[in-house]
């Protein structure tokens, strides 16, 4: 585009448009600037390059491949990216034989598969508002997930605090519990898995295993992945911090155990998304976000304020290789053919954690009477004991007498 090289020139940068590529939502415009023009010049007029292109978002980075800069800019019609013509692409069928854990991020900028394994991740942080996409974004990781994986070999803990976006997974083969609405459950199924990654590391420290696929293989016995979805974190650590402390154990031990975390988020805060957090979550996806703030919260950069929105999100990878990617469309109704085959009642697991034991126990011996509770400390000591404590009672009486005894006798 010519009108790009001539708004570019107004601002004192020069070069050529030497290519121009049309992918599934953006418009790419190759532009090789004059030898010694700095990348930071060309985006510090970012806004207003958009401003006299008159484009509603605009996003400006270096090219992988040679000395040119990409600028992205919103196709007038974007094309409709079919989940269900995704999974079934050759690329995503080598994903499925080469990864233990396929999970599909999405279309990158110029229309190609983007497909990452889970258990190289190892956790997953995800950020985005309300229309953004995120909630379809975590439909695709899990139904692409579940087309890669027999419900023996994989499990979901959907967590769903606003009570409607996995309501559709339920009566799964797939679901480790019945997806979870009521934020006391949540919590005491995070401490559940917790108590679940230590046994299994038990299991792995007898049969002599560093991980859950040398466990599998050796034939032994056989554990399933369990992936935890947790659709809105910020609804958890506002009912009750200490959920941050049982995550962020998960996330650091979990891996080998075979579990792992997909955590989800409208509202990227630091008190919700913290320093700590973000260490063990080292690949993240951010969809459209409120500000730049926001943005730098989640990614460590900014640049998810500028997106279009409809599934467009920025990739993370844990190689800190930053991708814009596009993600697939999907309907209920297509979600619902995924999962037909699956159908199954779901039994609900006794969650009984060892916090929840100690706090029962706790509660018990509140209601013991102080009477009972008396003769019980009485009945535990030696006769020794009581013998000496009987005859201190009787001094003390003995002495209290002798005291009102002299008192009535001076009156008199």
């Amino acid at each position: 585009m010519q009108k790009l090289a001539d708004t570019l020139k107004n601002y004192g940068i020069n070069g050529e448009i030497t290519n121009q590529t049309d992918g599934p939502v953006l418009k790419i415009i190759e532009f090789t600037p004059k030898a010694g023009t700095k990348l930071k010049n060309i985006t510090a007029i970012t806004e207003d390059i958009r401003r006299e292109m008159a484009v509603s978002s605009l996003r400006i980075e270096a090219s992988s491949e040679n000395n040119s800069i990409l600028f992205q800019i919103p196709k007038g019609n974007a094309d409709i990216i079919d989940f269900n013509e995704q999974i079934t692409t050759t690329n995503f069928e080598k994903a499925k034989s080469k990864y233990e854990l396929p999970i599909y991020i999405g279309s990158d900028i110029k229309g190609e598969l983007v497909v990452a394994d889970l258990t190289k991740m190892p956790h997953l942080l995800v950020g985005g508002t309300t229309g953004s996409g995120k909630s379809v974004g975590l439909n695709s990781f899990i139904l692409s997930l579940i087309s890669a994986k027999k419900p023996s070999e994989l499990k979901f803990v959907l967590i769903d605090p606003k009570k409607i976006e996995f309501s559709i997974y339920n009566n799964q083969k797939y679901l480790y519990h019945p997806v979870i609405t009521e934020t006391e459950e949540a919590i005491d199924m995070l401490s559940h898995l917790a108590q679940e990654m230590d046994r299994r590391y038990e299991i792995l420290a007898e049969s002599m295993c560093k991980n859950i696929t040398d466990y599998n293989l050796k034939g032994e016995g056989h554990l399933p992945y369990i992936v935890c979805v947790i659709d809105e974190f910020a609804d958890l650590i506002a009912t009750d911090k200490n959920v941050e402390k049982d995550v962020i154990r998960l996330a650091q031990k979990a891996r080998a155990s075979g579990i792992h975390l997909i955590l989800a988020t409208q509202r990227p805060s630091v008190d919700v998304v913290t320093g700590v957090l973000k260490a063990n979550f080292p690949t993240r996806i951010s969809f459209k976000v409120a500000s730049s703030a926001d943005s730098r919260t989640i990614l460590d950069s900014q640049g998810a304020e500028d997106l279009i929105g409809r599934g467009d999100a920025l990739y993370l990878a844990s190689n800190g290789e930053l991708k814009r990617i596009h993600g697939a469309y999907m309907t209920d109704n297509d979600i619902k053919e995924i999962l037909k085959p699956y159908q199954s009642p779901t039994k609900a697991r006794k969650i009984t954690t060892k916090e929840k034991e100690t706090n029962t126990k706790t509660k018990e011996k509140k209601k013991d009477s102080w009477f009972k509770r008396i003769v019980k400390a009485w009945s535990d000591l030696r006769a020794k004991d009581r013998k000496m404590i009987i005859n201190a009672i009787k001094g003390i009486f003995k002495f209290l007498f002798t005291i009102i005894i002299n008192n009535s006798s001076k009156k008199k």
